[in-house]
Formats: C-alpha cells, sequence, structure tokens
C-alpha cells in the first residue's frame, strides 16, 4: 500500500507541474484571434476579411496581425493588402501594406517547412487606442490578380503591447 501511496503522489505532482506549465503559457494578452481556412487556397479580391473586436484598455498600445499560411502554390515573393480600421464613431484609417514572404532566393520567411509556412504580418504595430468600444478591421487582397492563389487560410489576431507611459 505504502508503494501505490507514493506512486499516486508522484502522478498527482507531475499533472499539478503540467498544469501549471500550460496556463503560464497562455498568451494573456491577445484579445481577439479568429481564423479560416480557404476554399481551394484561393483569397478574391471580393472577399473582404471582416474582424471586429473591443477595446476596453487605453494603457497599453494595441497590435493588430494578419495571420496567414502559404502554401507553395502562391507565386510571388511579396503580398500586398488594403487594411481599413474603424472605430467606434465610424472615424477609420486605410492603408496599403506590404509584406515580404520570401528572401531574394525564393526561401519562405515563415515558419514551417514543406510548402506550408505560416505568418503573422503586421497591420497596425503599436497602435494607441483612447476610445473605448468595437473596432472593426477589413483587409483586402490588394494584388494585380483578381483571386490569390496559395492562399490557404487566413485570419486577424489582436494583442496588447506594451504598456504606454
Amino acid at each position: 500500500m505504502h508503494i501505490y501511496t507514493k506512486i499516486k503522489r508522484s502522478v498527482l505532482g507531475l499533472f499539478l507541474i503540467a498544469g501549471v506549465v500550460i496556463l503560464n503559457s497562455c498568451d494573456h494578452s491577445t484579445i481577439y484571434n479568429e481564423s479560416e481556412v480557404l476554399k481551394d487556397a484561393k483569397w478574391s479580391e471580393t472577399d473582404t476579411l471582416f474582424a471586429q473586436f473591443e477595446v476596453n484598455d487605453s494603457l497599453h498600445y494595441h497590435n493588430v496581425y494578419l495571420c496567414t499560411r502559404v502554401n507553395a502554390l502562391y507565386p510571388n515573393s511579396n503580398i500586398y493588402f488594403k487594411v481599413i480600421l474603424t472605430g467606434p464613431t465610424g472615424q477609420h484609417v486605410t492603408e496599403i501594406k506590404s509584406f515580404e514572404i520570401t528572401d531574394k532566393t525564393g526561401k519562405w520567411l515563415g515558419k514551417g517547412f514543406g510548402d506550408l509556412h505560416s505568418y503573422e504580418l503586421p497591420l497596425f504595430k503599436d497602435l494607441t487606442i483612447k476610445q473605448f468600444g468595437k473596432y472593426r478591421v477589413k483587409v483586402i487582397p490588394y494584388m494585380r490578380k483578381d483571386v490569390v492563389v496559395g492562399i490557404h487560410d487566413r485570419g486577424i489576431k489582436v494583442s496588447l503591447g506594451k504598456e504606454i507611459f
């Protein structure tokens, strides 16, 4: 009976340590994170990516990312997007964003291996938001083609950045 008690305590201790590690590894700074797989790995310029998130913290910068995975069918070394951020009172900012996704030799810059690579592309970095409320992000491919081939999935992630002093 004594050996079983020691084993139970050891197993319980391992579960406790694993639980602490898992809880500490959670990203508490993420306030929004949604993504979707694109049918046939194609993103049409008429298929706008929308995200709506709530801001209730003016003490930290905010970061807005486009999270995407690109496969080997993507033919270019860079990618362009039109991004529109709309605030709670209707004010908006429109920007054209360009990102390099391969180096000059064609090597993928994202994380991954094989023909699928992940990117977290900064749409707005260290954004100061002083007005609480609902914000909306729209992302539209801004390429020379109506359909961008090789985009496996897409999503928006919004996280709190460093504290504003």
